[in-house]
């Protein structure tokens, strides 16, 4: 059983959803503290003009946990950054692929609506679009404790999972010989940025999942069979 987790950001990138996919369970770290810098509630898309920062307005506190983040006016907002996504890929190959997401955003507004909620919705609407079957679990619901290795032993052994698929970004604080002490078979993704066909060039790498599938659709990248 080989599990795997990442925080629920808005609209990740692709080696969010590669991690899933070579996963049997993912779990979204909803309960960690929010953080600006972090991905939770913006990401970048590609416009004529370049990249381009889409931003989700959040109402948040100092240490607010990301699972109590509210969205702030998302019955305005939300249908704002559905149209600035919009115009950016008008034309695009893939568009009304592209349009299942923004559909899916604006039918998600409301006046109470969390971050988390449309996040991790989001999230699994497009990992069943690609066709990936991968349980995901919300680390929520699984009353861990601790930080870091601590979080991730404690999710494998609930989710009895013997290896945890890790990124590449986590390797300056893993303890591998706790990972072997517990049994725990730690890998690493290798993972590379997806290379497709776009609307505008040049070629900016790591973009949110939504330029992919405005771009190439609901498809698994060849580069990943």
């Amino acid at each position: 059983m080989i599990l795997t987790s990442h925080q629920p950001n808005f609209l990740p990138y692709m080696g969010v959803f590669y991690k899933a996919f070579k996963s049997d369970v993912l779990v979204l770290s909803d309960d960690v503290c929010y953080s600006k810098k972090g991905m939770h509630n913006w990401n970048w898309i590609q416009t004529k003009a370049g990249e381009q920062k889409i931003t989700v307005p959040v109402n948040a506190h100092h240490d607010s946990r990301l699972c109590d983040i509210s969205i702030s006016d998302p019955m305005r907002n939300l249908p704002k950054i559905c149209r600035t996504i919009k115009e950016a890929y008008a034309r695009a190959n893939h568009f009304s692929e592209g349009m299942e997401i923004i559909d899916r955003i604006e039918a998600l507004s409301r006046e109470d609506l969390r971050l988390v909620e449309l996040n991790s919705n989001l999230i699994y609407y497009i990992l069943r679009r690609f066709g990936i079957k991968t349980e995901v679990i919300m680390a929520s619901e699984l009353g861990i404790t601790g930080h870091k290795d601590d979080r991730i032993l404690q999710m494998c052994k609930i989710a009895k999972a013997d290896t945890y698929y890790s990124g590449t970004g986590a390797k300056a604080y893993h303890d591998e010989e706790r990972y072997r002490k517990n049994g725990i078979n730690l890998v690493y993704s290798d993972y590379q940025p997806v290379v497709y066909q776009r609307k505008y060039k040049p070629f900016l790498p790591n973009m949110s999942v939504i330029d992919y599938i405005f771009n190439a659709g609901f498809r698994i990248p060849e580069v990943w069979l």
